[in-house]
């Protein structure tokens, strides 16, 4: 059985780059120039309160949410735009945009499964139908995620009667599908009941393992401190604090993640 491998790239560039990230909705600056560079295989978890700008931030690395100003890159590719011949930046077609997606993998905080379809259709279907694979080779690869992420005996089951945190483990399957060298997770475990949240942890900790680059929305700081990398403090639509999670957690630098820090650990 081909178990699953994370994409592998001789270039040395972080896989992620945003540079003077701002967004506003209306009057409500969210991002405030946000900056940060994630290496390929990092596990980078976002940490702040609510309202911190985390989500969106999270959002825009694959154009669910549009920028203002600054510039997204994934992979060597502006997000979302491109030169045009006179070198000014324009949008990207629905098409080209669902292409770039493509590689970069989200999970969110509802599992957002196709609930006509069988667990199996929902992770076959966009490999086939967006990045035109074979239908034998998606499937025999989803039957592969799913004894991945534990729920080989539920191919031919529907979302609905599935617990919230294997449909949570199917999402993630899903998304490995594609497989894409980024993967975005966004508060993963915030709708499961207590006792699911541990299994859906476990996926993630594979993952981790497996080498594959993360950026992770996450109130989960026992996981946050095992499994990442770099913790990324934000509040007011902009990073504060970075650095290994001993570093944060033990000994953070500033005042406003040491009063956050009180109130969740």
């Amino acid at each position: 059985m081909t178990v699953y491998t994370v994409p592998t790239s001789v270039e040395v560039q972080p896989i992620v780059r945003a540079a003077g990230v701002h967004k506003s909705f209306g009057d409500k600056h969210i991002l405030t120039g946000v900056d940060l560079e994630v290496d390929r295989g990092e596990v980078v978890v976002l940490v702040g309160p609510s309202g911190a700008g985390k989500t969106t931030f999270l959002r825009t690395l694959n154009r669910l949410e549009s920028i203002d100003s600054g510039e997204i890159e994934v992979n060597g590719q502006r997000i979302g735009q491109r030169a045009n011949p006179r070198g000014r930046l324009v949008e990207l077609s629905p098409r080209d945009l669902a292409q770039q997606r493509a590689d970069i993998g989200f999970v969110f905080q509802h599992f957002n499964l196709f609930p006509h379809m069988t667990v199996l259709e929902n992770i076959w279907h966009a490999p086939v139908h967006v990045k035109h694979e074979r239908k034998a080779d998606a499937v025999g690869y989803a039957r592969e995620l799913l004894v991945r992420v534990g729920l080989a005996d539920k191919a031919d089951a529907r979302p609905r009667s599935l617990s919230g945190g294997q449909q949570q483990r199917v999402a993630i399957a899903r998304a490995l599908a594609m497989r894409p060298a980024l993967m975005l997770f966004d508060e993963p475990t915030s709708a499961l009941d207590p006792e699911m949240v541990g299994e859906v942890l476990a996926v993630m900790r594979d993952l981790a393992d497996a080498g594959m680059t993360m950026i992770v929305v996450s109130h989960e700081m026992g996981f946050t401190r095992e499994v990442a990398d770099r913790v990324i403090v934000m509040d007011d639509g902009r990073i504060i604090e970075s650095g290994e999670p001993d570093q944060v957690f033990t000994a953070p630098r500033h005042e406003r993640t040491r009063q956050f820090l009180s109130k969740v650990l």
